[in-house]
């Protein structure tokens, strides 16, 4: 399959670097900019002010740049939560996108983040809301102010987030590992380095600040300390298209920040092998040159189909016309062991309705 990387020189060099080394300890300049990074966040968390009584509000973040599934985890719990009959809205920074806010983001909103309107489109049917708000506290209270009768507000890549109070931090582990504890195997964050020298946002202290870590295995089992607990969820992808087509020529077009992971996915739901990869900077916007360039692949290996990510899709469909059909390759979440993470966050929820404090 070829690669046809648009993205910066910059940014391939460095994802290729960050991506090889993985979860490791850092030295050097990458160890003190780790340290730098901690001791900044460390005090952002302490700027936070006391949450509202209500509504609930729960951050879903994680410590890597990217790709641990932070949108579809908090689009799958905001549904869960509107299953059992709470109301609530997620609020997003809408990064990649120029409009500040704080604004109510609906699937069409032109401008809007790609994560904002996905989120949107997905939440819109169940009766959540989201807006988009570069600085959160101003979006809360745009929130507080408008909709008084919510009952929970998801903040979406929230972790790092100071200046708004918030009850409970979700955290997605990326990297851990087991050790062996009193009540079973307790669970060990693992980071590397911070940016610019490592694909962190910060290192494991970070998960301290978190009352749940979500991680990728069934947590039967699993501990960790201080009290935080453990919930689990697993992947599973779905093709929305016909891919099956005999003879197809399919080229694969993502705007991610881990996009191998994509293509090896896509490629497993289809018929034969793809022709080519596009990769192209994360939040693309898909811009007349980015799609000139596109425009050049799909000629050149005569393009019959273009498989796509979710995220992906609500920027290219308004400004996809004539061009090959698009598939979407869609990321489904499944709550693994017991309580899952609804349950854990529908606790908090009901002790906030009696009046109690909830900070964990």
């Amino acid at each position: 399959m070829r690669i046809v990387d648009l993205r910066p020189a910059p940014v391939r060099c460095l994802t290729a670097r960050w991506h090889a080394n993985g979860a490791s300890r850092p030295r050097g300049i990458a160890a003190l900019t780790s340290r730098m990074a901690d001791a900044w966040l460390a005090r952002q968390a302490a700027q936070r002010p006391f949450p509202p009584e209500a509504p609930l509000v729960v951050s879903i973040g994680n410590l890597a740049l990217g790709g641990t599934g932070k949108t579809p985890v908090t689009a799958q719990l905001a549904l869960d939560l509107a299953a059992s009959g709470a109301r609530g809205a997620v609020l997003t920074r809408g990064f990649g996108s120029r409009l500040a806010g704080p604004l109510l983001v609906k699937a069409a909103t032109a401008g809007a983040g790609d994560e904002a309107r996905l989120l949107a489109a997905t939440l819109e049917p169940a009766g959540w809301v989201v807006v988009q708000a570069r600085r959160r506290s101003a979006g809360l209270q745009m929130l507080q102010r408008a909709r008084s009768a919510l009952d929970v507000v998801l903040l979406e890549d929230g972790h790092q987030t100071a200046g708004v109070g918030r009850h409970t931090d979700i955290v997605i582990l990326d990297a851990w590992e087991r050790q062996p504890g009193a009540g079973g195997d307790e669970l060990l964050p693992l980071t590397g380095a911070t940016a610019p020298f490592g694909p962190w946002r910060e290192s494991a202290r970070g998960a301290v600040r978190a009352g749940i870590w979500l991680v990728e295995t069934d947590p039967t089992g699993l501990g960790a300390p201080n009290g935080t607990q453990v919930a689990g969820f697993s992947r599973s992808f779905r093709v929305a298209g016909d891919v099956t087509a005999a003879g197809a020529a399919v080229v694969l077009l993502s705007g991610i920040a881990r996009p191998a992971p994509f293509e090896v996915e896509a490629c497993r739901h289809l018929a034969a092998p793809a022709v080519a990869a596009v990769r192209c900077a994360d939040h693309e916007p898909y811009g007349p040159r980015t799609l000139a360039r596109l425009d050049r692949v799909l000629r050149e290996t005569r393009a019959t189909l273009v498989v796509t990510t979710a995220k992906d899709h609500v920027k290219l469909a308004p400004v996809w016309g004539s061009r090959p059909p698009l598939a979407v390759l869609e990321l489904c979440v499944r709550w693994e062991g017991t309580p899952t993470l609804p349950d854990l966050v529908r606790e908090r929820l009901d002790a906030v309705r009696r009046g109690e404090p909830v900070f964990c």
